[in-house]
């Protein structure tokens, strides 16, 4: 049987440039990144992640990228914790986008998390096994691009279980540049 994960609307903002910090969108988070705010800009509320799916899906995004010949991505906790805050955020507002509830961007939230970014993609996801969302990305040519792009060295994976019962993914990879 073949498995065809739900997909959710994936994007790639690339910041081409080193940026500095701004204020608004991500607040910084001096803890566990597996537990988030559950919107962009909702203070208070608190989200809880899995660190162990958040594992597999780094690892099986590292799998295939090793399939690929690329290098394999580090693990970075301010990716993470970005990642994180936005698997809550959509989870909590029932909408698989990339756009935070608030209108931010991937690229402002890195920054806004003190993240130097030469570029930072976002991919998100709704439901499925790591290694299932993966294997589509892998069939779908945008998707295939952001996971195996050279540019990115780092990677943070957020995953949360909504009220509607369903995994909400969010995965950011970049490179830090500062």
């Amino acid at each position: 049987m073949k498995f065809h994960p739900v997909f959710a609307f994936a994007l790639c903002l690339t910041a081409l440039t080193a940026c500095q910090p701004t204020d608004g969108y991500l607040p910084r988070f001096a803890g566990d990144p597996s537990v988030a705010q559950t919107g962009q800009d909702a203070p208070g509320a608190m989200c809880a992640g899995d660190p162990a799916l958040s594992q597999r899906m780094a690892e099986a995004i590292n799998a295939a990228r090793g399939r690929e010949g690329k290098t394999q991505l580090e693990t970075d906790g301010t990716l993470s914790s970005i990642a994180q805050s936005h698997a809550c955020d959509i989870a909590a507002t029932g909408r698989a986008s990339v756009a935070g509830s608030d209108g931010s961007n991937v690229v402002e939230r890195a920054r806004a998390a003190g993240y130097s970014t030469c570029g930072v993609t976002q991919l998100v996801s709704v439901e499925g096994s790591p290694e299932g969302i993966v294997g589509g990305w892998m069939n779908s040519t945008p998707h295939r691009a952001e996971l195996l792009a050279q540019l990115n060295e780092e990677i943070g994976v957020g995953v949360t279980r909504g009220g509607d019962g369903r995994l909400w993914w969010s995965v950011v990879m970049g490179a830090d540049c500062g």
